[in-house]
């Protein structure tokens, strides 16, 4: 039987979205392939030219790039979404099994995936009054007096905590007991789930390329051509 390491990842992640700068690398790829479709191309010397191409262009002439491509980070966005929203814990679990040994193995260093449907853990005391404090104009300017700078608002933050009688953490306190015993609850029922649960296509953005034509790896950002 195969071992995790050598069946590699079954989950087939949403392809990702192309950048404004890989949009237009794949253009300039497919004009040469149309001019000369016999060409062998030094993908190189191609990346070099298009990245300086692609720098010297306008804003104007950037948008339209811009433009496709936040079309498509929303497409990828939506897509995202309901794949999470499909995985099953058995799915995560061989998952996580599956990077596990490739960690252990120094093929990867990622991390196991957390399971979307896992119920949100629940918030300390302090971080429920850090949640008030945010969405609370009249206890934000007790507390923090117009103070926008984050570290110091961390710092104030804590000292008031700390000046608060345990009288005034109470109700924190208690609303966090209340997300603890929900979430207590929310986990049983998803442990019993999850029990219950146990009894891709990485085709090039520019197509099927000809053999003369090695189609490359898409620079991940123009800079790397000055």
């Amino acid at each position: 039987m195969d071992s995790p390491s050598s069946q590699g990842s079954k989950l087939k992640r949403p392809k990702q979205f192309l950048t404004p700068w890989q949009i237009y690398f794949t253009e300039e790829l497919h004009k040469l392939k149309e001019v000369n479709p016999d060409v062998t191309l030094n993908v190189a010397h191609f990346s070099h030219e298009a990245g300086k191409r692609y720098a010297a262009l306008s804003e104007e002439e950037r948008a339209p790039y811009i433009e496709r491509s936040q079309a498509l980070k929303k497409e990828y966005q939506v897509k995202l979404e309901e794949w999470k929203s499909n995985l099953t814990p058995e799915d995560i679990r061989e998952e996580n099994v599956f990077r596990a040994m490739q960690r252990r193995l120094g093929k990867s260093r990622r991390a196991n995936m957390k399971d979307p449907n896992a119920p949100k853990r629940p918030s300390s005391a302090y971080f429920i009054f850090l949640r008030e404090l945010r969405n609370n104009p009249a206890l934000a300017e007790e507390v923090l007096h117009g103070e926008q700078d984050a570290t110091k608002i961390s710092v104030l933050a804590a000292a008031k905590w700390r000046e608060y009688t345990e009288d005034t953490k109470r109700p924190y306190i208690e609303k966090a007991n209340q997300e603890r015993a929900e979430y207590d609850k929310q986990m049983r029922a998803y442990s019993e789930m999850k029990k219950g649960g146990h009894d891709g296509d990485h085709t090039h953005p520019c197509g099927d390329a000809s053999h003369t034509l090695s189609v490359p790896t898409l620079p991940s950002h123009p800079n790397s051509y000055p």
